[in-house]
C-alpha cells in the first residue's frame, strides 16, 4: 500500500510540450488532519526533498505560540527538519515527513487531553477515564 492516494505533477510551462520539465509533485493521502481534510505533501524534484508546504505548521501555529518548539521536538523524534524561515517541514523521505505530520496533527487534536491528564496526575486526582 502506498502512502498516497493521488499524485499531481507540476511542470514548467515553456510553451513547447517537448521541453516541459517536471519540478514538483503533490501527493494526496488517505490520512486526515485534525480538521478532517485530506493530508497532502509535496516533493521538490530539483531539491529531492518532501515538504508539508507549511500547511501542518500553519495549523500548529493556530494552536500554540510555541509552535516552533513543539514542531522541533517532534521533528527530532522522527528525523524530519523544520525550516523555521519558511515555516514548513522538510524531509528526504516521504514516510518520515508523513509520520512527523501525523504526530503534529495528533498533538493538536489531543493536546488538551494530555495536558489535563498531567495536571490530574500531578495533583493526585485519579479517576476512571470512561466516566
Amino acid at each position: 500500500m502506498s502512502l498516497f492516494e493521488k499524485e499531481i505533477k507540476h511542470y514548467y510551462n515553456t510553451g513547447l510540450k517537448r521541453f516541459r520539465k517536471l519540478y514538483g509533485v503533490d501527493y494526496v493521502t488517505n490520512f486526515e488532519d485534525n480538521e478532517g481534510e485530506a493530508i497532502f505533501y509535496s516533493r521538490d524534484v530539483n531539491k529531492g526533498t518532501y515538504s508539508d508546504d507549511g500547511n501542518c505548521i500553519y495549523l500548529l501555529s493556530l494552536e500554540t505560540d510555541n509552535w516552533a518548539k513543539v514542531a522541533e521536538r517532534i521533528c527530532n523524534r522522527y528525523g524530519c527538519e523544520l525550516d523555521v524561515d519558511r515555516e514548513e517541514l522538510v524531509a528526504k523521505e516521504d514516510y518520515i515527513l508523513v509520520q512527523t505530520m501525523l504526530a503534529i496533527y495528533a498533538w493538536i487534536e489531543f493536546k488538551d487531553w494530555l495536558y489535563y491528564d498531567q495536571i490530574e496526575e500531578k495533583h493526585g486526582i485519579m479517576h476512571d477515564k470512561g466516566e
